[in-house]
C-alpha cells in the first residue's frame, strides 16, 4: 500500500484488488467518501496489453487526476460549462495545479 496527498487529503493506494472490489469492467477506481484509490490486479493474457507495469501507473495517474478533481470542488460543479474540455476554467486549474500533480505522481511512483 502507498499514500499520496491529494491537496491536504491522504489516499490510501491498493494494488492487485480483485476485481469484486471494485466497480464491473473497471482497472481502477477513486473513492472519495473513504480516501482510497484501488487498481485492479492486472495479468498478462494473450488478450492484454504487452506492458501492464505502464499500464498500471496509466491507470493511478488517472485516478489520482480523478480524485484531484474531487478534491478541488470540481467534482460536483462541472456541468454548467459547455466544452468542459476546453474551458480556460479547467486550463488554468490544470496550470495552477500541476506542480501539487506531479507532486503526488511521485510519490506514487506512477511517472
Amino acid at each position: 500500500m502507498k499514500k499520496v496527498n491529494i491537496l491536504g487529503t491522504l489516499y490510501k493506494i491498493y494494488f492487485d484488488t480483485p476485481d469484486e472490489k471494485l466497480p464491473e469492467g473497471c482497472d481502477g477506481c477513486m473513492d472519495q467518501s473513504i480516501h482510497q484509490i484501488r487498481i485492479a490486479k492486472l495479468e498478462s493474457s494473450r488478450n492484454s496489453l504487452m506492458n501492464l507495469k505502464e499500464y498500471k501507473k496509466k491507470v493511478l495517474r488517472h485516478e489520482i487526476i480523478h480524485a484531484f478533481l474531487y478534491e478541488s470542488g470540481l467534482w460536483n460543479n462541472s456541468g454548467g460549462a459547455e466544452s468542459w474540455g476546453r474551458n480556460e476554467e479547467i486550463t488554468d486549474w490544470i496550470a495552477i495545479q500541476s506542480p501539487k500533480l506531479f507532486k503526488a505522481f511521485k510519490e506514487a511512483d506512477c511517472l
